[in-house]
């Protein structure tokens, strides 16, 4: 454990005391706000999410164990992992419902092949020294949140001047960063261009693309329980047709995101036909497939 602090840059390290000295901050000021940490706490953890925690555990450390097996890993990626994870993997699994459509999942992959990653890195890669850091961390955080707030009221003509001017200083805070990370690098590139670093970059949009069919899944799975759920609800259908039901709308909407929607349309909207029809089968086969308009 004390060998992976030892990889925490000074940025990171103010981050974490100025999270830990706000939080604590809370929790005490706050009446409560300690039983409402435990409910979101055992919000997280409550028995509907373990298997997907479960599941992405185990999927993430096989694909580590193989990399070690191939001399690809090494141990500092294991801060780049907690951190991809943290910002990136929490998200995306806690954002999964808003992924309702191929092109959500065509921006996802799109977002983490941008360029923009390689200029993260390097930012992220020179720091200013501890105390500079545990100055400017608040600063830019305050600034940035004053940011937000203006942002939501710009229908005031002052508040509007006050964003645009927020805007304008975390905009060049965000280049005097960039120009002195530049300098850094172009003053000492051998630090910069090595191995090890090459494979800190690789790691997020890998992991995010490798992530990616996981999520896919949990949508999937996600679009059936829906479904399911809303099928269940109807006592004037027998559970023996509803058995059939769900195995035809498995069999025919298969992984496919339209076809899944079709089945569940068909479920809230066509109960006559789901109680009457003859066949079942035949009359999900050919509706569960209907191709959607655009």
């Amino acid at each position: 454990m004390l060998e992976f602090f030892k990889l925490l840059s000074n940025r990171e390290i103010s981050i974490i005391i100025w999270t830990l000295i706000i939080f604590t901050f809370l929790i005490i000021k706050a009446k409560g706000s300690f039983g409402k940490l435990m409910s979101v706490i055992k919000a997280l953890f409550s028995k509907k999410f373990i298997p997907f925690y479960i599941t992405f555990g185990v999927y993430f450390s096989i694909i580590i164990s193989l990399l070690n097996k191939y001399a690809i890993w090494e141990f500092s990626l294991y801060k780049d992992f907690t951190y991809w994870f943290l910002t990136t993997g929490i998200v995306l699994f806690f954002n999964s419902n808003n992924l309702k459509t191929y092109k959500d999942f065509a921006t996802v992959i799109l977002t983490a092949l941008s360029l923009t990653i390689i200029i993260e890195f390097i930012i992220g890669f020179y720091n200013f020294s501890l105390v500079g850091e545990l100055i400017l961390i608040p600063i830019v955080s305050f600034i940035s949140l004053l940011s937000v707030v203006a942002e939501l009221k710009k229908e005031d003509p002052n508040t509007k001047i006050i964003a645009e001017l927020l805007k304008g200083i975390l905009t060049i805070t965000g280049f005097a960063i960039l120009i002195y990370s530049i300098y850094k690098l172009t003053t000492n590139y051998s630090e910069f261009f090595t191995l090890s670093n090459l494979k800190s970059i690789l790691l997020p949009p890998i992991f995010t693309l490798l992530f990616v069919p996981l999520i896919y899944f949990t949508v999937l799975y996600i679009k059936y329980e829906t479904a399911f759920m809303n099928l269940s609800r109807y006592k004037f259908i027998a559970d023996s047709r509803k058995y059939k039901i769900r195995m035809s709308i498995l069999k025919y909407a298969n992984i496919n995101f339209n076809y899944i929607e079709n089945a569940n349309q068909i479920i809230l909207l066509k109960k006559r036909e789901l109680q009457n029809e003859t066949n079942i089968k035949s009359y999900l086969r050919k509706n569960v497939k209907l191709k959607q308009r655009a």
